[in-house]
């Protein structure tokens, strides 16, 4: 089970089962809950005792960590770990901005939207996770040099980036998939994805064109994400393998 770091602000609490959900809290606590306006989460089981935080282990630059390698001579696979390679950097993300929730100058309603994102992001980990098994033994160290986590307009600019990368890498690693099934699982990531970045845009411009500025999303190539990301991961990042012709699709910029 895990609460919510700041329950007073944004009231969400996030469980794995329905046991899990009882043990919780009496009736009158969950009464108390729902009047204020608050949330149960359900997560699947496989999320359960997941845990999230700084672990920079004293080491604080780019890339000079343990090297973890994707190789993608290994097809599916290797496309599932770099999706699980960046789910892992935005839930730890989100998980240090609701950590920071208490200090910042966040409004109410975007600690609403960053809370139900954080929480869609520790659900794509752990099912890639999942869908990984003995194939997701790495755990990547995020960092975050120079970002205030307590100023708004600078976690929402590293939240729409975070959001902007993810969607360009999940529509730019489709084309390597060779098994329908987890293309269909990528898209339904995606989409999600999509549908945060358009709510960060929102909450950084409300009621402007910001929310989807072009008709046609980014599709980055693996190596461009991974270039991109690396300044924000502590452990280096290595894509081996030949991959075939990067295709970028209309307005393309990978």
């Amino acid at each position: 089970m895990q609460r919510n770091p700041d329950a007073g602000a944004s009231r969400i609490a996030v469980v794995s089962n329905i046991a899990e959900l009882h043990a919780f809290t009496n009736r009158r606590e969950f009464l108390r809950l729902l009047a204020v306006g608050g949330a149960l989460v359900l997560l699947p089981p496989f999320v359960t005792g997941c845990q999230d935080g700084d672990n920079t282990g004293g080491i604080t630059a780019p890339g000079s960590g343990a090297t973890v390698t994707i190789d993608f001579t290994r097809g599916d696979i290797a496309v599932l770990q770099f999706a699980y390679a960046l789910e892992q950097l935005e839930a730890d993300f989100y998980t240090q901005v609701i950590s920071s929730f208490d200090a910042s100058n966040l409004t109410a309603a975007d600690k609403l939207v960053l809370g139900d994102i954080r929480n869609h992001e520790i659900i794509h980990r752990e099912f890639l996770k999942a869908a990984l098994a003995t194939n997701a033994s790495f755990t990547l160290t995020p960092l975050y040099p120079g970002l205030n986590f307590a100023d708004r307009t600078a976690v929402l600019t590293a939240a729409r980036t975070f959001e902007d990368l993810g969607v360009a890498a999940y529509n730019g690693a489709a084309q390597y998939f060779t098994d329908a099934n987890n293309l269909l699982v990528a898209g339904k990531i995606a989409s999600v994805e999509a549908r945060h970045a358009s709510a960060i845009r929102d909450l950084i411009s409300p009621l402007s064109g910001a929310f989807a500025p072009t008709a046609f999303d980014d599709a980055f190539s693996p190596g461009k994400v991974v270039n991109t990301a690396q300044g924000n991961i502590v452990d280096r990042l290595a894509l081996t393998g030949s991959l075939a012709s990067f295709i970028q699709g209309p307005n393309g910029n990978g």
